[in-house]
């Protein structure tokens, strides 16, 4: 995350892993074990079918409000 947004958004480990374990119970995304690229044992996570339509409902959510608040800042 702290990549994709250029250092302005950041989340601590803890944080991360409890999303992603609430995710998982919540069967929006699965996670397998597999070998990282140093040979050591890492988790992968997928977004499942619900996964990914709840991401483009919540997208879809989150351009609404930022439209909005753009809309009120700018005038």
């Amino acid at each position: 995350m702290r990549e994709r947004t250029d250092g302005v958004l950041t989340i601590e480990d803890a944080g991360l892993y409890q999303a992603l374990h609430r995710l998982e119970a919540g069967g929006l995304i699965a996670a397998e074990w597999g070998a990282s690229e140093n040979n050591r044992r890492a988790k992968y996570y997928q977004l499942t079918a619900d996964g990914r339509r709840r991401l483009r409902s919540e997208t879809a959510g989150w351009r609404a409000y930022a439209a909005a608040v753009f809309k009120v800042v700018e005038t």
